[in-house]
């Protein structure tokens, strides 16, 4: 899978379209993470990228990315883990990019999975443990209120009888 590169010069598929345009009808070359290059004349608009003064051929990037807590994280492989909880977890790694796109992988984290009714909730961390205890904070973010309402059932009870 192809992913926009942020590193691109070109912010917007207009501007890279006319200079890729421009460029290519000019003869010019975009070069492969192997240091060999390519004429533009024979890659498609979608396979490079504008990055440092010169075009790019963008690597082909066969991994999951998914959003947990405002960071784009690469999933790896489920892991065979078996507990009280319902969680999944995975190996992941932190989604880092150079002029030739993502850059391989290393599964050096943990993320956790739950899914609810609502929505699928992620956390990660360095371990299982703290993809855990992430994963325990947001879900205790989210249900408080419930939480507290069948824990301290009893309580709540002899108050309002005051």
């Amino acid at each position: 899978m192809k992913y926009k590169n942020p590193l691109a010069e070109h912010k917007t598929k207009i501007q890279k379209y006319r200079a890729f345009i421009s460029d290519r009808n000019s003869g010019k070359n975009a070069y492969k993470s192997d240091n060999t290059c390519v004429p533009l004349k024979d890659l498609n608009f979608n396979d490079v990228e504008f990055i440092a003064g010169f075009w790019r051929v963008q690597e082909f990037f066969d991994y999951d990315i998914q959003q947990i807590r405002d960071r784009e994280i690469i999933l790896g492989p489920r892991l065979e883990y078996k507990e009280k909880t319902f969680f999944e977890y995975y190996k992941v790694a932190s989604l880092v990019y150079n002029c030739y796109g993502p850059v391989k992988p290393n599964f050096n984290m943990v993320a956790a999975k739950y899914e609810t009714d609502k929505e699928t909730y992620w956390s990660y961390g360095k371990s299982i443990a703290e993809a855990r205890a992430f994963m325990g904070i947001k879900l205790y973010d989210e249900y408080m209120d419930l939480i507290h309402s069948v824990a301290c059932k009893n309580i709540n009870s002899k108050e309002k009888n005051k």
